[in-house]
């Protein structure tokens, strides 16, 4: 019965694992994940290579990644689990006294993945149903679950989790934020006029053009077709509504292929801009009201900037 029990809390354990790991990784921590395991950082640090074996701290500043997230970059990248940096790193020395008990054990290097794999499995026992994946294919598949195909920003779902995080952070903390959401003006007349493949490169440019203009902590994704939207952690409205007008200023001065066939000469875009209240209920409403500002600048004449500010959109 207690075997039966274990086993059972231990799936949860697992399940519970693989839920905060799909919730947490970005294009910035696959890419870090990418890295440790092409450029061999795991096998170097663990003794797999003995040609180069060096100090797993001295190569903290090469990984890429500021110090706090290290040792569970190195779980993650291993085993495709998300631990916290403390327990991941105590987990670590506990990995590298297993591998080399079981080297020593069996008279040849068992290697840190197979050592890694037996912990979790057979010491730790939070996997219970353990199987070999390769890791370029699962940071691939995660990369593919998060970004959009054709442009390669975040998707809508990405979006929706993100929003729905710092809409939560901000009802318990009153930390501010805001959120853009951009349409494209006449993109289906450009589609229609220019043809679908050319309408995608437009499509790949804006999202270029959306990345020059927001910080690294701006979270940018395409909402769908042409409409993007736009996270702002930390920006009140009058920061947002500049990012915003530059971003509005950047696509109408990029000259896009055959744009002259547009109404006014141009593909530009209007925006709709709204901000954390603590009248705001729902992450929902919130989007609502981007919406509706969104929407007016379309009705205004488009290829402007509306802001949504309590019962008035300016």
């Amino acid at each position: 019965m207690d075997s039966k029990k274990e086993k059972i809390e231990g799936r949860m354990k697992n399940e519970e694992i693989s839920s905060i790991e799909d919730t947490n990784l970005n294009i910035d921590a696959i890419s870090n994940l990418k890295k440790l395991t092409d450029q061999r950082f795991i096998e170097i640090v663990s003794g797999d290579i003995v040609d180069h074996i060096q100090n797993d701290e001295y190569l903290l500043d090469s990984i890429g990644k500021k110090p706090g997230t290290y040792y569970k970059d190195l779980i993650l990248a291993l085993i495709q689990i998300h631990l916290p940096e403390e327990e991941a790193k105590s987990d670590w020395k506990e990995i590298l006294k297993h591998k080399y008990t079981m080297s020593e054990s069996l008279g040849r290097n068992v290697g840190i993945h197979v050592a890694t794999l037996d912990y979790y499995t057979n010491i730790k026992k939070l996997l219970t149903t353990p199987k070999i994946v390769n890791v370029h294919e699962y940071m691939d598949t995660a990369s593919r679950a998060i970004t959009d195909d054709l442009t390669k920003a975040y998707n809508r779902h990405f979006f929706e989790d993100e929003f729905k995080k710092l809409f939560t952070q901000a009802k318990s903390t009153g930390k501010v934020f805001s959120v853009i959401m951009l349409d494209l003006d006449h993109f289906k007349l450009f589609n229609d006029l220019n043809g679908h493949i050319q309408g995608d490169i437009a499509l790949i440019e804006v999202v270029r053009i959306l990345h020059a203009v927001c910080s690294k902590d701006d979270t940018v994704c395409r909402y769908g077709g042409e409409e993007f939207s736009i996270l702002l952690p930390s920006q009140s409205l009058n920061l947002a509504l500049k990012t915003a007008e530059n971003i509005r200023q950047a696509l109408y001065d990029y000259r896009f292929v055959n744009e002259q066939v547009l109404p006014n000469g141009r593909l530009c875009a209007s925006l709709g801009v709204t901000t954390y209240r603590e009248d705001i209920a729902t992450p929902q409403e919130m989007i609502e009201e981007a919406d509706v500002a969104l929407y007016r600048a379309k009705n205004s004449g488009r290829n402007r900037v509306k802001a949504f500010l309590g019962e008035q959109v300016i």
